[in-house]
């Protein structure tokens, strides 16, 4: 993220005014010209920065009349030591990638001294919720490693974040993050993993390249950003009918979208998938329409996972470094805890591993 973002300069003056006393409680703060110039930024930046706070409940709007501090400051709370328990907060537990990623995170933070405390949202906004408010209610002090749910949709929960680093939570997102949030995050890189699946399918022959990408999920714009970028450079026409945009729902019920991954597939020679879960569900669903993989069709997977290795078609698949994602987000959430002010974004690169499930195009595809 570099350094901080000019609003977030803002935010971080006005709080610790209100934490040294400065500003009270019903006290009347400078009006958006007087901070514009003072910071030397637009009316636009303050603005952003002065909704922040409202939706922290730091600041009260009244119309005609300016900005004022609430009443009730006890979200600005920063009383005791920050806890030696981290909290961790995934979307799912079992399976697919999960436990690699987690018990390197716990393995690590022990190392260190520390305990962790790991709970689930199953990718529910609702549970995501629940969780926040009662961290605040309880007045937490855990620090916070969390995998962010539905990252690709807005998400009304954003100002429990804000709330608690205000209180001095340090926090920290993996696999994915929330593009409103200038909170750092731990994951691969999307677009490239996106890429280089498409890629490896150009380098095949292929040019009927369809996609399956999550909707609802940032990783999938992402890897999907990837794949429109490696056709565009080979010069292959972008076929939003060959593209098919699923939700997490949609996979745990994958018959119903049947009709329409074939319909969108029913000329393509190729395929990227979001993940290995959904190339092992298509190569499943291909086999049971005597659609044969990757005779009729190539797939690629992304994650690497035990998917894409126990397949009935091993799958060519783009790796994910589990176990040293896991790794480096306790790491660098324990560097956060030392140095607040640290930037503890990472991105890692990612290869691809070639399987059985991706074959050279057929002639005059």
């Amino acid at each position: 993220m570099g350094k901080t973002a000019k609003y977030r300069q803002i935010t971080d003056w006005i709080q610790n005014r209100i934490a040294s006393g400065e500003l009270a409680s019903g006290e009347k703060l400078e009006s958006e010209h007087e901070i514009s110039s003072y910071f030397g930024v637009s009316r636009q930046t303050v603005r952003h920065a002065l909704a922040v706070l409202t939706e922290m409940d730091i600041l009260e709007p009244r119309q005609g009349s300016g900005t004022y501090i609430k009443g009730d400051l006890s979200v600005f709370s920063k009383e005791g030591e920050l806890s030696r328990t981290v909290d961790i907060v995934s979307t799912y537990v079992d399976g697919y990638i999960f436990p690699k990623i987690l018990q390197a995170m716990v393995k690590t933070l022990q190392k260190s001294g520390y305990d962790a405390r790991i709970m689930f949202t199953n990718n529910r906004l609702e549970t995501e919720r629940s969780l926040l408010v009662r961290m605040l209610e309880e007045n937490s002090r855990n620090p916070l490693i969390v995998e962010p749910v539905m990252s690709g949709l807005p998400n009304p929960n954003l100002k429990y974040y804000r709330r608690l680093r205000a209180r001095g939570i340090p926090i920290l997102f993996f696999h994915s993050f929330y593009p409103e949030l200038d909170i750092p995050h731990v994951s691969i890189r999307d677009e490239q993993a996106g890429r280089l699946a498409a890629e490896y399918l150009i380098s095949l022959g292929h040019v009927k390249i369809g996609g399956i990408f999550k909707a609802d999920d940032g990783q999938g714009r992402r890897r999907y950003r990837g794949y429109v970028e490696a056709l565009l450079r080979a010069g292959i026409e972008v076929r939003e009918d060959r593209i098919c945009w699923i939700d997490t729902q949609e996979v745990r019920d994958f018959p119903r979208l049947e009709p329409r991954i074939w319909n969108r597939l029913s000329d393509c020679t190729a395929c990227v998938c979001y993940n290995d879960e959904v190339a092992h569900i298509l190569t499943d669903s291909a086999r049971e329409k005597g659609i044969q993989i990757p005779e009729q069709l190539s797939v690629v997977g992304i994650d690497n996972s035990d998917f894409a290795r126990l397949n009935a078609v091993p799958l060519t698949s783009v790796t994910h470094p589990m176990a040293q994602l896991g790794e480096r987000a306790a790491e660098n959430m324990l560097r956060m805890i030392a140095e607040p002010e640290y930037d503890a974004t990472y991105e890692f690169p990612v290869g691809i591993e070639v399987r059985k499930s991706a074959v050279p195009g057929r002639d005059g595809n």
